[in-house]
């Protein structure tokens, strides 16, 4: 059986390393026959570089004393090519127990060597572009919001002069040129944001949600207090997660509420759901923010997310488009996700699972 198995090399060694015999798969991977591989060392399939470190007989020191060493790394064929090999030695042992010799069995592992590499290669660039990507965005933003402060503090001057000449038209254009300068800037604001999402250095926490959300209840309560609403939040869990995203999220998520909301008593209910059986119960946390706002087509569930997608114009609702954004991406960054369902003049519920345990 063992002579016949093509995909391992399957080897008996002595004692001392000397190879007793040689299966088909020893034959095929290595490109020795047997004649010309038994009798001789098992070193010879190590490249120089680990020949001159000991490597084989570090290798057979650890089987003797351990019952047996596992080792991945480049190996030697007959043709002077290389392959990358997992190899097993395991001790082999008399009925005193004394070590009679080995057993090494080699597995050609080039293909998915190679993958991995070109997966490992393939992140690392991956993760480069995106450094850069943000630190060009970081400076452009800042490049980008000086031209337009001259705009609005020349705006201002020019305002003075024309109220003292009372030139009313101009008074208007002034005042066109300076909201779009404020739009603009806060657009740059918005768009720093989305690109720095997930590059804080900030670790995951177990973090309790509740602390959070009152936390953004506290910043909001402006907004809360003018448009009359009603928060409800239920008992919420804790979780492993960054804390700063989390709050982020929340933030997003309730200024939304309140924006888009025309009802005189606003009401939005931030809850726990269980999951249903099969989809990963127990695994993840279901969260819902519910609230009684002007709702939403929907055919409009997935676009809602992309950035600077507006489903209603200006004119009605201020905001550059990109909150939602920023909450897709947050949740994705903690291998959850986030669902929005709605009826239009009825209200919006976001539906957000995110996993119990942090990522590995």
């Amino acid at each position: 059986m063992i002579e016949e198995i093509e995909d391992y090399a399957i080897i008996l060694l002595n004692a001392e390393g000397i190879i007793q015999n040689w299966n088909m798969g020893a034959e095929k991977i290595k490109g020795y026959s047997a004649d010309e591989v038994i009798g001789k060392s098992f070193r010879i399939f190590y490249t120089p570089q680990d020949q001159a470190t000991g490597l084989p007989e570090t290798l057979l020191e650890k089987a003797a004393t351990e019952g047996r060493a596992a080792f991945e790394g480049w190996r030697k064929r007959k043709d002077g090519s290389v392959f990358w090999g997992n190899i097993v030695i395991t001790a082999l042992h008399d009925n005193a127990g004394h070590i009679i010799g080995f057993t090494k069995v080699t597995r050609d592992l080039t293909e998915k060597k190679i993958a991995e590499d070109k997966v490992r290669e393939y992140a690392e660039q991956l993760e480069k572009k995106n450094k850069e990507l943000e630190e060009f965005t970081y400076v452009a933003s800042h490049d980008l919001k000086e031209p337009l402060r001259k705009i609005i503090t020349f705006g201002d001057l020019l305002n003075v002069n024309c109220k003292s000449s009372g030139d009313s038209k101009a008074i208007d254009y002034i005042a066109r040129m300076q909201d779009a300068a404020n739009r603009m800037m806060s657009l740059i604001d918005d768009l720093l944001q989305l690109s720095q999402v997930g590059s804080n250095a900030q670790a995951f926490t177990l973090t309790d949600l509740n602390e959070i959300v009152d936390r953004v209840t506290q910043d909001l309560e402006p907004s809360i207090v003018e448009k009359n609403a009603k928060i409800i939040v239920d008992k919420l869990p804790s979780m492993f997660a960054k804390p700063l995203q989390m709050q982020q999220l929340f933030q997003n998520l309730i200024a939304n509420a309140l924006k888009f909301n025309d009802k005189d008593v606003p009401v939005i209910h931030i809850t726990t759901a269980s999951l249903p059986e099969g989809d990963y119960a127990g695994e993840y946390l279901r969260i819902l923010v519910k609230d009684n706002g002007i709702g939403f087509d929907a055919e409009d569930a997935v676009r809602i997310f992309d950035a600077f997608h507006r489903l209603h114009g200006r004119s009605a609702y201020s905001g550059s488009g990109i909150g939602l954004a920023i909450c897709k991406k947050i949740v994705e960054l903690h291998n959850g996700t986030i669902e929005a369902t709605g009826e239009k003049g009825v209200g919006a519920t976001f539906t957000i699972d995110l996993p119990a345990q942090p990522p590995q």
